[in-house]
C-alpha cells in the first residue's frame, strides 16, 4: 500500500487554464493541482453559476461534468467530489471518470453538441403550461427562460417539455437549477430523463 510521501510523488502543481461544462455552461477555469486520480480548480462565475450555493445545490442533483485542460490537452467526464470557497475564490475537486490526452478535437466535438440557441417551449407541469423560450440546448440538458411567477417550480421537479425548432422534440427533464433574473423572469437548468 502507497504510503503519504508515494502519493505526493504522484501529484503536481500544474497552473494552467481550461473550460468545464456543468450545470449547462462553459465555464473557465485555472488548474493548481493535479494527479493521476483527478484535478483541483479554481472556477470562474458563469451566468447561472455565480456563487458558491449555485454549486453546492447543483452538486445535490447531478455531479458530473466535462473537463479540458489546454496545457495537457486533457479531455473527458469527471465527478466533482467537493466544492469549497477560499477567500473569493471557488474551488471545485475533479475526478476523473473517462479522459483522454492530446484530445483538443474531441473538446471541440464535444463543444458542437452545446449550442447558444434561441427557440420556443412549452413546460408541462403538474399544475399547468408555460411558454418559455431556449436559450441553451445540449445533448445531456438545456436551459431556458420564461415567467414562472405564479407557478409552484422548483428545483429537482420532473416536467414536460414540447421544443419547436429543434433536434429534440419532446423530453422528461429535472429542474437541476433556477435562478431569478432582474427583470422579473427565471431562469432554469434542465437535465434530460427522456428524450423523443
Amino acid at each position: 500500500m502507497a504510503n503519504e510521501h508515494d502519493r505526493k510523488e504522484y501529484r503536481k502543481s500544474l497552473t494552467s487554464s481550461g473550460q468545464i461544462f456543468i450545470g449547462g455552461e462553459i465555464l473557465e477555469f485555472k488548474s493548481y493541482d493535479v494527479s493521476v486520480k483527478g484535478i483541483m480548480v479554481e472556477v470562474y462565475p458563469g451566468r447561472f453559476l455565480t456563487e458558491i450555493e449555485d454549486f453546492e445545490a447543483l452538486l445535490v442533483e447531478n455531479d458530473s461534468a466535462e473537463i479540458f485542460v489546454e496545457e495537457l490537452r486533457l479531455t473527458g467526464s469527471v465527478e466533482v467530489v467537493w466544492v469549497k470557497q477560499e477567500a473569493d475564490k471557488i474551488l471545485l475537486g475533479l475526478e476523473y471518470r473517462d479522459v483522454r490526452h492530446n484530445e483538443q478535437k474531441l473538446w471541440v466535438q464535444r463543444a458542437a453538441y452545446r449550442q447558444k440557441k434561441s427557440f420556443s417551449c412549452l413546460l408541462i407541469y403538474d399544475h399547468g403550461r408555460i411558454n418559455a423560450r431556449g436559450i441553451d440546448i445540449s445533448v445531456i440538458g438545456l436551459a431556458l427562460t420564461g415567467d414562472f411567477k405564479g407557478s409552484d417550480i422548483k428545483t429537482g421537479d420532473i416536467v414536460k417539455l414540447q421544443l419547436f425548432s429543434t433536434p429534440v422534440n419532446k423530453a422528461v427533464a429535472k429542474i437541476v437549477w433556477l435562478k431569478e433574473n432582474d427583470e422579473g423572469s427565471t431562469t432554469l437548468g434542465l437535465r434530460y430523463l427522456e428524450i423523443d
